[in-house]
Order: C-alpha cells, then structure tokens, then sequence
C-alpha cells in the first residue's frame, strides 16, 4: 500500500508521508526481511499500547507472553502522557 501511494522517506526512521505498520496477527510469528510480526518494539511503544489495550487489554503478545495491559503497565508516566486519544481517554 505504501509504495502504491508513493510514500516518501527522507531520512532514515524520520516522517514518512505515509507510514502503514502491521502490528500483530493473532499469535502468528514471523521473521522475515520485510515483515516481522508481531511488530519487534511494540512492546515498547505507548502510542501502541494504549489503542490496543482499548480494544484487546488481555492480548497476549506472543515472544513476550504478557499482556497488552502488563506492558503497557512498564511504560514511564512520561510515555503514558504523551499519547493523546481523540476521546480524551488515556
């Protein structure tokens, strides 16, 4: 989809005029060249943690066997408030 739509990227993990990320697929793995799944930092990420933890809290992320809403539990109070839901919820 990306390439379809030209998608350019300037600097190396830098703004993106579009940027589409699989995020994980049921417990399916994947280790491949062009996809790894589910995403290797989502883990990691507040900006995807919170939405998934709306819609699939008990999700266990498979390589890290916790759960969305344990993960997003070790995010720093400073990642938690930076990601602003357009219903105001965090």
């Amino acid at each position: 989809i990306e390439q379809l739509h030209k998608r350019v990227r300037t600097i190396k993990n830098g703004p993106r005029t579009l940027d589409l990320d699989i995020i994980a697929i049921s417990n399916y793995t994947h280790a491949g060249s062009t996809l790894t799944l589910p995403h290797p930092r989502m883990h990691e990420r507040a900006f995807v943690l919170i939405p998934c933890a709306q819609i699939a809290p008990d999700f266990i992320v498979p390589g890290h066997n916790m759960s969305i809403n344990s993960l997003k539990a070790k995010l720093s109070d400073e990642d938690l408030n930076s990601v602003e839901l357009l219903h105001g919820n965090k």
